[in-house]
């Protein structure tokens, strides 16, 4: 109950963030600029919503036209927002599945945001870390097995994690000492079912990570997250970890503009490390992904950890508010640097 009265404000919220006179007076069924509304397919999610009203919001303050549609039929040699999720498909496999829709949608002569180019990095580690190693972009070794008996003839060194090769939000990431722990888990559960590649990575010696939110040439988010235990354990705030929105390593910006551009796509957030958390180091990527999930700077109140500041659902600055806000801020520059 207490999800659904959240999703209720949350939709209020965004509703209310919107400009409806300049809505009606930019809204034009022939506009070849279109939104393509994700919220409504599949299960709801209160970010979904917030990215398709983010891009309603832009164009409205951008002053253009647009339209909205609820599927990509028929649309040509048009301009195409959409919020890519794993609701597009009925494949667990799901990454595959957005990017031909999106190729489909280029063929039409349309260019649609994000494109089959920026959906390659979401939640597609195989291929992002292939790409990271082509272009040498610094990160832990990563190997890549097509079946158990492959990873049985290996010769490992442990620790290791164990990542899902299409997963977020540290889901499907586990650490293994040594192999007949990794191949048992293997063999008894539905991790090779679910996932057509394994994938084994070095396991870094770190208790936090930076995630940096990159638009065009500019960082407009940036949060540590913080795992506070002396033993190893995903650094997201649902395992218990914390967030830190302040001493950003500015001795590394340029750094992180430069890889950025060699990935030839406008949005994306990378998650960065460093081998001992010694910042002296050369920072080391973990992961970028084209669609992201932004968490809002958090305001210490009491004794309330961000997870717990999550679940509040009255009050001025409560995060799905702030989320909105910030969604709406980063669409509005993604608008901005895609429609150039």
């Amino acid at each position: 109950m207490k999800i659904i009265i959240k999703s209720c404000l949350a939709i209020i919220y965004a509703f209310r963030s919107i400009n409806w006179i300049k809505f009606v007076k930019l809204y034009d069924k022939k506009s070849n600029n279109i939104i393509v509304l994700s919220f409504i397919r599949g299960k709801y999610g209160n970010e979904l919503l917030f990215w398709d009203f983010g891009y309603i919001n832009a164009f409205i303050n951008s002053n253009k036209k647009f339209k909205i549609s609820f599927s990509f039929q028929e649309q040509h040699n048009s301009i195409i927002y959409w919020s890519p999720s794993k609701y597009y498909s009925t494949s667990i496999d799901y990454s595959p599945d957005l990017i031909r829709i999106a190729k489909k949608v280029e063929e039409n002569n349309n260019r649609i945001f994000p494109s089959s180019n920026e959906l390659l990095f979401l939640e597609n580690k195989t291929y992002m870390h292939k790409f990271f190693d082509s272009k040498g972009i610094p990160n832990p070794k990563t190997d890549y097995y097509n079946s158990i008996s492959e990873i049985e003839q290996a010769n490992l060194s442990f620790p290791l994690l164990l990542k899902g090769e299409h997963s977020s939000g540290s889901q499907d990431v586990y650490k293994f000492d040594n192999k007949s722990s990794l191949l048992n888990y293997l063999r008894t559960s539905e991790f090779c079912n679910k996932f057509s590649t394994i994938l084994l990575q070095r396991l870094l010696n770190i208790r936090r990570d930076l995630r940096v939110t990159i638009v065009g040439d500019e960082v407009v988010l940036f949060y540590w997250r913080i795992n506070k235990s002396d033993e190893w354990k995903p650094t997201a705030s649902s395992f218990g970890g914390t967030i830190s929105f302040s001493d950003y390593p500015q001795q590394w910006h340029k750094y992180f503009l430069d890889y950025f551009k060699k990935l030839n796509i406008p949005m994306g957030a990378f998650d960065v490390a460093w081998e001992n958390d010694d910042l002296s180091t050369e920072p080391l990527f973990l992961e970028v992904s084209s669609r992201f999930s932004p968490n809002p700077p958090f305001i210490p109140n009491g004794n309330v950890t961000y997870s717990g500041w999550k679940k509040i659902l009255i009050g001025k600055k409560v995060y799905y508010k702030l989320q909105c806000d910030l969604i709406f801020h980063i669409a509005n520059k993604y608008l901005k640097i895609t429609e150039k």
